[in-house]
């Protein structure tokens, strides 16, 4: 979104430097992606006072140029330019949206600057030519000092964003970080009717769910045409085009409030009524872009009595459209369902800035005067006049209070902050502070819970502030329960278990196939499949689920550590599952709990064995499957557990090497060697016969009296990379062939051949 410097002034006093603004504006969060400073002053008001065509290309003209203190020669390619006309010249040194301007030779012939288009000044997108000035400029004058020059901001705004998609969201932000608040006048309406907005139109609103606010107001005698030019030029330096006083007022107050409105004409809603309700599934509409689309019974829509005049916070319709014979517009702004709106422009293939909006959430409280602010502005470009009163149907939305845990906040952030600091900064932002809670403003919808008040807080007071405190440097590491259940893998891994990840949801076929009881599991609000409808209140399902996607393994023995959870309370757990023809789990067990320190006389744990209904239900075919499930949150708590862990300090050197930033040659070779070579050994020497060796993986290793008597076939693939260039094939190919003689002679090996 495109941001005016002198737009954002009109909601705060202070005069920031272009840098200061850049610097706030990347603080608070909101990323720069271009920023173009102005028209420069080196842009000067030239006349032509010479034309004539380039010796040596048949597309260019040498233009000789008058700036008031010299007359110099600029080689131009623009076909819509005279002699006598003022015109921009971008002197040598002029910085532009393009870049900076320097003399330059073209085609043999020197020129001493650049004439300017729009679009290359930055003041519109206009390219069809050389910038025609009034007759009124004088020449040698930087022409800023008669264009409007402006700074334009262009941000990157993130979807939880949306209060930021206007030039007073933004303006909020910029004068929190400068300890003040943007000013917000107040609206005086003028050239008020006596007649009231409720004899010319009808409201009924029959879905609230997704439309809890809508508000109309009448302005009757307007006439159509132009909008003033501070209104146009504004509208066109965010990229806006200009179509008539009353759409580029809807438009202006889209980019100043961040609300998108639209404006009907009453003369073609039928019956005087409109109504919000849900499309019926063979009703379509003629949008203003002239597209027909087709509706379905989701989709929310404005109808008069007969048919669609609009959809819904996107688009209007063609045939309720404000043109030259308007007379009196119904003026509406309203609050949507931010996930309607998004599921209907992803239907209909229609994303809009208003959709963009919706989608993102607005300024459910303010809705009452972004309606006021364009009926009065309508009022003062068209020339019409305000009927009494406002339709309102619906009521604001209930803010969110949050208790604000300043401690945690301190903590979180490690600031020494007192809690009238954190007050006065959520105060700053718009959050009204009472009794340590704080009531979330109306406008921002990515607030829900304490830390995102403590995130708001480190922002404005300022992540650099926050003092780094080196860690302490120890000898061995400290005994702590993520060592504790680090020592328990290995026991397992050391009985022959191998461990699993499994993800932690459960689905509905999961619940049932184990035979759990869903009242005491959590379900997820917002699952993106039914595979994903609770959070695991057991690991059991996941391991039995490892089993029976691995039917090929004669014996299976694994083990998971993780979260599981329930209603009130989330746990860490231990699992194990042994599947085959016979099993060790009691032996596993024992040795589990005696680390675990628990006495045989406590010991409740117990060894679950299927029999074989159960085992077809989760689809496993093999004869024998035990299970076990420890519950360590308990134990995890007692800290004389930790004493007696056994935690090996790794003596290994290690060994940092750069990153090359060229890519690397992949070979893969494949050798037939003795069964009792060991595979990692043979890597280490293949490691050796060169730097540019840079890693060597084996993929394969399979024994069989095919390759010969007590031999095998190991593969690797070898990535061969140089810090200083791209190696060539030939390059490759020598350090390949040396790997092949060298793995040969020293284990009689045999290269295997595709």
């Amino acid at each position: 979104m495109k941001i005016l410097k002198s737009w954002l002034q009109d909601y705060f006093s202070d005069n920031i430097s272009d840098q200061r603004l850049i610097d706030i504006l990347m603080s608070s969060g909101l990323e720069v992606e271009d920023f173009v400073s102005g028209i420069d002053e080196n842009v000067i008001v030239a006349k032509i006072i010479k034309i004539v065509k380039h010796p040596n290309a048949d597309k260019l003209q040498i233009v000789s140029v008058d700036t008031g203190k010299e007359k110099l020669k600029i080689v131009c390619g623009a076909g819509n330019i005279e002699v006598g006309q003022l015109v921009p010249l971008a002197m040598p040194g002029a910085k532009l949206p393009t870049g900076e301007i320097s003399q330059a030779t073209i085609r043999g012939v020197e020129s001493f600057g650049m004439l300017c288009a729009e679009d290359e000044l930055g003041i519109s997108n206009d390219h069809s030519g050389i910038f025609i000035l009034s007759s009124e400029y004088k020449t040698g004058k930087p022409l800023n000092q008669y264009l409007n020059s402006d700074t334009i901001v262009e941000l990157d705004i993130t979807a939880n964003r949306g209060d930021c998609l206007s030039h007073i969201g933004v303006a909020r932000e910029i004068a929190a970080f400068e300890n003040s608040f943007a000013r917000k006048e107040p609206i005086s309406l003028s050239k008020i009717d006596s007649k009231h907005c409720s004899e010319e139109i009808d409201i009924n609103v029959k879905n609230p769910e997704f439309c809890p606010q809508y508000l109309a107001r009448v302005i009757d005698n307007v006439k159509i045409g132009p909008s003033p030019k501070w209104l146009q030029d504004r509208l066109i330096a965010c990229g806006a085009k200009p179509i008539n006083n009353v759409v580029d007022v809807t438009n202006y107050i889209l980019l100043d409030l961040g609300h998108p409105m639209h404006a009907f004409d009453l003369q073609k809603i039928s019956g005087q009524k409109i109504i919000v309700r849900n499309a019926k599934r063979t009703e379509d509409i003629v949008t203003l872009d002239g597209e027909i689309r087709n509706l379905n019974s989701k989709m929310l829509i404005i109808s008069d009595e007969k048919e669609p005049i609009a959809v819904a916070g996107i688009m209007g319709g063609k045939n309720s459209e404000v043109d030259e014979n308007t007379k009196t517009i119904v003026l509406e702004a309203a609050e949507f369902d931010p996930k309607n709106i998004r599921a209907t422009a992803k239907d209909l293939k229609l994303s809009t800035e208003a959709s963009y909006r919706f989608e993102r959430g607005i300024d459910s409280g303010g809705i009452e005067y972004v309606i006021n602010k364009a009926a009065n502005l309508i009022a003062k470009v068209s020339g019409g006049r305000i009927l009494q009163g406002i339709i309102q149907v619906g009521e604001k939305s209930k803010r969110e209070d949050i208790k604000i845990e300043y401690d945690k906040i301190r903590c979180q952030l490690g600031l020494e902050i007192s809690n009238e600091e954190v007050n006065h900064i959520l105060r700053l932002l718009g959050f009204v502070v009472n009794d340590n809670f704080a009531t979330v403003p109306t406008w921002r919808h990515d607030i829900s819970i304490w830390q995102d008040l403590s995130e708001e807080v480190g922002r404005v007071f300022g992540y650099d502030k926050i003092i780094s405190i080196q860690l302490q440097k120890t000898a061995s590491p400290k005994k702590s329960g993520y060592y504790f259940l680090e020592e328990l893998k290995d026991i397992l891994v050391k009985y022959g278990f191998s461990e699993t990840m499994n993800y932690p949801f459960l689905s509905e076929n999961d619940v049932a196939t184990a035979k759990l009881n869903n009242k005491n599991l959590l379900e997820i609000a917002n699952p993106k499949n039914e595979e994903n409808k609770y959070l695991r209140n057991s690991l059991i399902p996941g391991l039995l689920k490892n089993v029976a996607k691995n039917p090929s393994f004669d014996s299976i023995q694994i083990f998971e550590i993780g979260h599981t959870f329930q209603k009130t309370k989330e746990s860490i757990s231990l699992a194990f599952a042994s599947a085959g023809k016979s099993t060790n789990q009691q032996k596993v067990v024992d040795v589990i709990l005696s680390k675990l320190n628990i006495k045989s006389s406590d010991r409740t744990v117990t060894i679950t064995e299927y029999n074989r209904q159960e085992l077809e239900n989760f689809k496993i075919k093999k004869p024998l499957v035990c299970v076990c499930e420890i519950n360590l949150s308990k134990i995890l708590g007692n800290k004389k557990v930790y004493q007696n862990i056994k935690l090996n300090n790794a003596n290994k050197k290690i060994k940092y090497r750069g990153m090359s930033k060229f890519p690397a040659v992949t070979r893969d070779l494949a050798f037939i060697v003795d069964r009792k070579v060991n595979v990692e050994n043979l890597a280490n020497d293949i490691y050796c016969v060169s730097n540019l060796i840079n890693r060597v993986e084996l993929f394969d290793e399979f024994a069989s009296n095919k390759f010969g008597k007590d031999k095998k076939n190991i593969a690797y693939h070898i990535y061969l990379q140089s810090t200083e260039k791209t190696l060539n094939d030939p390059e490759a190919e020598k350090i390949i062939n040396k790997i092949i003689m060298n793995i040969e002679k020293k284990y009689l090996a045999k290269l295997r051949k595709a």
